[in-house]
């Protein structure tokens, strides 16, 4: 919930300076200062995220988990004495003492900026999941690098120029592809790597890697052993906070986060926040249940159509990139609604990621497990994640039999190239469906610029799989227990009994949506008045006018259908993003930021009692 930021070439303070208030809303206190007529650093946050000694300084955005084992690897003779404002000193001493490679043995999430005086050096580094935010460009002769991208456009010599490409691939997943932004020559610090800047090269590699390592225990110890290593990293990540939220959702996931939070922290104070259409709203509903099964200080919120004339601007500005539907608003609602009442924030993302939970995995274990079905299942799979037209007869008839005319294809960026080729399912090898949901998970954690909502809104947020032990636990079970039958997410399930009532642990795959009626569909017909008129979206340049003009008809008195108002949706975010970053180059929205969502109360009736479906 801080910043680093700084250039290594010519340059001066006033510059740097000119980057940290673009970063303000990371937080209240900065400092800028030059350690050499080409070496200059910045940092918001306190004294600690500041470290220095003989040989450099280092400076720090972040929190580490495991204070106390990384401690023992130091041979630090008081490991409880370590606290979270060590954290930096900590890491610096980690890095002279057992190089870069030490990193991979933080659980934790962070971003780092050391200049190595000796070898006149500059080195950054980020987190293995990539939460803590950082980016860098070279420009004329310099290379600069900032926590937000927005604070590199403070400088006027920096492009702003689109990125094609990658618009074109959030346009078909809605999420920015691995290792580019949506502006040129403008790239993030891949999450588990460090980048050295020298004079004249620059150096990259990555500090830390997870094999598939499967254990072949029965189900019994496999749900044991995983259920200790999610509690002992819930120990570590709630420990130094007295204040603890959850971000609780309808589904499973965050059901399950809340659960075992609530068995580590005693009489700790916890929250939970969820962020809905109204009172029907089956998410919240579930969310309510999950809440008062657990005692906790619970925080219903609605978000109104309304509200997103002025909510989608300011949370596209947070994000830095177009992406996420309804389901990143409502997190951008509760995470505001959370500052007001906790210090840390945790959220249930990732298990899907590590245990098959989307409704896609099910395709690819199918396709693994019946070979004359694969080509197709893999037609349908790429459609529904990435947009990709089917090719053959059968793909294009499981596709209209799926979707009966609701399908709306993918706007084309202009200039972009097509998606790349699909790579496919695994054939052969051990464990395919583990080894499919690794290389998915470490190229795209699709997660980690929530953490930049959390951060607008000065509050703390983590996740269970920046700790490495817990990954490890999760990557050694097998694929049999991750769909078991007609069950997703088996083990998962089966790690936490007791934690939840059956009833609970049987919710399925959360998606939280607004109601897709007129209201919805006439806020964006509005907004689309403003920011899709033909004449604009033709000198933008981005995607052919009549494609946006089709989209857009819809017959009297009745809503888009839900497909065509994701596409909708996304041309908006689309050319928000485009009035930011390439218009206004990072300047922070005009439009005022709507105040905090109202609340339905903590006494929300269940309708339903049927939890199951």
């Amino acid at each position: 919930m801080g910043a680093v930021y700084g250039m290594l070439g010519e340059g001066g303070l006033a510059e740097v300076r000119a980057m940290g208030e673009r970063l303000s809303h990371r937080g209240p206190h900065a400092r800028a200062w030059s350690l050499s007529s080409r070496v200059h650093l910045g940092v918001r946050g306190g004294s600690e995220t500041i470290v220095a000694q003989a040989d450099g300084v280092l400076v720090f955005d972040g929190a580490i988990d495991n204070r106390s084992a990384l401690a023992r690897l130091l041979k630090r003779p008081r490991v409880e004495d370590a606290r979270p404002e060590d954290d930096a000193a900590l890491l610096l001493e980690l890095l002279c003492s057992l190089g870069t490679d030490s990193l991979a043995h933080v659980a934790g999430q962070f971003a780092l900026a050391f200049w190595h005086a000796p070898t006149r050096r500059l080195m950054l580094a980020r987190d293995r999941i990539g939460y803590a935010p950082l980016y860098f460009t070279l420009d004329r002769h310099r290379f600069i690098f900032a926590s937000e991208y927005k604070a590199l456009l403070a400088i006027g010599s920096v492009p702003a120029r689109p990125n094609r490409d990658a618009l074109q691939a959030i346009q078909s997943t809605k999420w920015v592809q691995p290792g580019v932004t949506c502006l040129e020559q403008v790239y993030p610090v891949a999450p588990g790597t460090w980048l050295e800047m020298d004079a004249d090269r620059m150096h990259t590699a990555r500090y830390w890697n997870i094999p598939v390592r499967v254990s072949h225990n029965d189900e019994a110890r496999h749900a044991a052993a995983l259920r200790e290593s999610f509690l002992d990293t819930l120990r570590q990540q709630t420990e130094p906070y007295q204040r603890i939220g959850i971000s609780l959702s309808g589904g499973l996931d965050s059901a399950v986060m809340a659960a075992g939070v609530r068995h580590v922290v005693g009489t700790k104070e916890l929250h939970t926040f969820s962020a809905g259409y109204g009172e029907d709203d089956r998410e919240l509903l579930n969310a309510a249940m999950v809440a008062r099964e657990l005692g906790t200080r619970h925080h219903p919120l609605v978000l109104s159509p309304g509200e997103l004339p002025g909510l989608l601007p300011w949370m596209t500005w947070h994000l830095e990139e177009p992406i996420g539907r309804e389901d990143v608003a409502y997190l951008f609602v509760a995470a505001r609604e959370a500052a007001r009442h906790v210090d840390l924030v945790l959220a249930g993302f990732g298990f899907d990621g590590l245990f098959a939970g989307l409704p896609r995995h099910r395709l690819v274990d199918l396709g693994i497990r019946i070979p004359p079905l694969r080509g197709l299942l893999e037609e349908f799979y790429d459609y529904t994640f990435r947009s990709v037209e089917p090719h053959s007869l059968a793909g294009r008839a499981l596709k209209a039999g799926y979707f009966r005319g609701r399908a709306y294809p993918a706007p084309r960026v202009l200039g972009a190239e097509p998606m790349p080729r699909f790579g496919g399912f695994p054939r052969g090898g051990e464990q395919p469906l583990t080894n499919f949901l690794l290389r998915g998970f470490l190229v795209l954690p699709y997660q980690h610029p929530i953490e930049r909502l959390y951060s607008a809104a000065g509050v703390r947020m983590n996740a269970h799989h920046t700790n490495p032990d817990f990954l490890a636990a999760a990557l050694a079970i097998p694929d049999r227990l991750k769909i078991h039958g007609r069950t997703q997410k088996y083990i998962l399930r089966k790690a936490c009994a007791g934690l939840l009532p059956q009833s609970m642990l049987a919710f399925g795959k959360s998606f939280n949506r607004l109601k897709h009626d007129c209201e919805m569909s006439d806020v964006l017909d509005r907004m689309g008045d403003e920011l899709l008129e033909p004449a604009a979206v033709r000198n933008r340049g981005l995607f052919d006018p009549a494609y946006a003009g089709r989209l857009r008809r819809r017959p009297a008195g009745k809503p888009y259908t839900q497909e065509r108002a994701y596409r909708l949706w996304s041309l908006l975010l689309a050319e928000i993003w485009a009035r930011l970053y390439l218009d206004r180059r990072g300047a922070p929205p005009t439009v005022p930021l709507p105040p905090p969502t109202g609340r339905v109360g903590t006494t929300v009736q269940l309708r339903d009692p049927d939890l199951s479906r």
